[in-house]
């Protein structure tokens, strides 16, 4: 039987960055590969089939299936096919163990379809559903509000993101360039120093 841990990883669209949730699952199968491979953000045709390979395999548990069906997601995300990412999380979408993971990538799915209002309360059921790290969430909510010109309320939820996981400061710290080549900083938006 396959362990399930909650890992977040890290996965680059619309020329940045943002927060995945990818769905472990451990051993040997195909369902493990396709994990991995959601995980460390590869959009290769290999992956899809890796994963539509586990989709398919009748040994692993329903677990698995629909963890793979999330992490295939996440896959079709990075190959910026949104729409057939959503077709996966709306199958999996039965499992309410992982609705958190399954909201979390739908905003994805949300943001690159330039639907930002849409993925702000994918991001929020998200949260409501308990999402193991919330960092991942405010990052995200951080960035559909840079697309929708709400600087000063990105700029706090990169801030958020940042406090809940120091790890981020890089990503913040480039958010912070960027928004400052466009002339869209403003003194306001610099962080405490700690």
């Amino acid at each position: 039987m396959f362990k399930k841990i909650i890992t977040f990883s890290f996965f680059f669209f619309l020329f940045s960055s943002n927060l995945s949730a990818s769905v472990t699952v451990l051993g040997s199968s195909d369902a493990h590969i396709c994990y991995k491979h959601a995980k460390y953000g590869s959009s290769t045709q290999s992956s899809v089939l890796t994963c539509l390979n586990a989709i398919s395999d009748m040994t692993i548990s329903k677990k698995d299936i629909d963890a793979s069906r999330i992490n295939l997601g996440i896959i079709y995300n990075n190959k910026s096919k949104p729409r057939m990412a959503l077709e996966q999380f709306e199958i999996a979408f039965k499992n309410e163990n992982m609705r958190a993971e399954i909201f979390l990538n739908q905003g994805n799915s949300l943001l690159l379809l330039k639907d930002y209002k849409g993925a702000l309360e994918k991001y929020q059921a998200s949260l409501e559903n308990n999402l193991e790290d919330i960092s991942a969430i405010y990052f995200n909510k951080g960035m559909a509000h840079e697309y929708l010109g709400n600087i000063d309320q990105a700029v706090s939820f990169y801030k958020k993101a940042v406090t809940l996981n120091p790890s981020l400061i890089d990503y913040f710290e480039n958010k912070r360039r960027k928004l400052k080549e466009a002339g869209l900083w403003n003194i306001n938006n610099e962080r405490e120093k700690s």
